[in-house]
């Protein structure tokens, strides 16, 4: 059994992390000098939610559920929500963990991603074809309908520069997407707690914020639920 322990952040200096005995790298909150973003109760004035159609972002009423995402049944409806504000980037000597557990009801017909991207209100295509279409810097988990494959990727100024194949998705259960940025020279990257693709150059160093973008991929309603959102940093 796993144990919530508090640890220094020896590279940074400045802050205390609270994180998992069982998985060392996520960390559930922070104390000290640190930027940081911890889900306690959906506030919707906290988020930017553009919505593709009737498609809405609204609070979850389940146990455990921070927010839902329902939307509309047409093709390329959906919603595209990011935290307001960027208090987030890349940089030396700032440690960055970022986590998310979702869970969606469908895993071929759906857009899907999550991370820290720049703000826009598109993330993912609105229309004509089903692709990730970030205009800025990002650092997110992203699948496309059609496909089952979960991909781990960077942006830097709308280019994707890193990408790798780290898993498939699930519409059976929730599951957990986190990076972490070392603050020295490496990003990993872990799904479901396990670690999945390592980045060690080509990362952005452009301001960003939480985001979330969910689109239907055919003419059916699909459904998000947002278990829980973390972003923390040392400053």
């Amino acid at each position: 059994m796993g144990y919530i322990g508090l640890q220094d952040v020896i590279d940074a200096g400045n802050i205390k992390v609270m994180n998992d005995s069982r998985y060392p790298h996520r960390w559930y909150d922070a104390f000290g000098e640190c930027e940081k973003f911890v889900t306690r109760e959906f506030t919707a004035d906290d988020w930017t939610a553009i919505a593709t159609g009737t498609s809405t972002f609204v609070k979850g009423v389940l146990r455990g559920i921070f927010g839902l995402i329902t939307t509309e049944n047409v093709d390329f409806a959906g919603i595209n929500a990011q935290l307001n504000g960027t208090r987030f980037s890349v940089a030396s000597g700032k440690p960055l963990y970022f986590g998310a557990k979702i869970e969606v009801d469908d895993d071929e017909d759906i857009d899907v991603l999550v991370g820290l991207c720049g703000t826009d209100t598109t993330l993912m295509a609105a229309s004509s074809a089903h692709a990730v279409a970030v205009p800025a810097g990002g650092i997110f988990f992203s699948k496309l309908a059609n496909v089952k494959v979960i991909n781990f990727k960077t942006y830097t100024t709308g280019t994707e520069v890193n990408t790798a194949a780290v898993g498939t998705i699930s519409k059976t259960a929730a599951q957990v997407y986190e990076f972490y940025w070392d603050g020295v020279s490496t990003l990993n990257a872990w799904l479901d707690g396990v670690l999945v693709a390592k980045f060690t150059s080509g990362i952005t160093t452009e301001v960003l914020t939480p985001s979330v973008c969910i689109r239907a991929g055919e003419d059916s309603a699909k459904t998000c639920k947002v278990h829980w959102i973390r972003a923390i940093q040392a400053l």
